[in-house]
């Protein structure tokens, strides 16, 4: 298992010590197809699961949230991910409401 800060990787799962999202390989499907807890009914490749934990950790890291940089990462993220930025926000303010 890798660990890449607060986002542990391994063979079938993603999940994250910051936020409660995770992504998992769908069982039955080729090794690329993941799916991630945040965003229900779409197949992402495993690169783009571990993107979409750390987008999700990334808005969630608040002494982190007023970098300039951090920004551009997050921008760009969710690009790779074909989500917009607002769509993101959304969604996981809805998820977790009390953050």
């Amino acid at each position: 298992m890798d660990d890449l800060g607060g986002v542990y990787v391994c063979d079938w799962s993603i999940t994250s010590s910051v936020v409660d999202e995770f992504a998992e390989r769908v069982p039955g499907h080729k090794e690329t197809d993941w799916r991630v807890s945040w965003l229900p009914g779409r197949l992402f490749t495993r690169a783009q699961a571990l993107a979409a934990i750390e987008l999700a950790e990334l808005l969630f890291a608040p002494a982190r949230t007023a970098d300039a940089d951090i920004h551009t990462t997050i921008a760009a993220t969710a690009e790779q991910l074909g989500v917009r930025l607002i769509d993101v926000a959304v969604t996981l303010s809805a998820r977790h409401p009390s953050r």
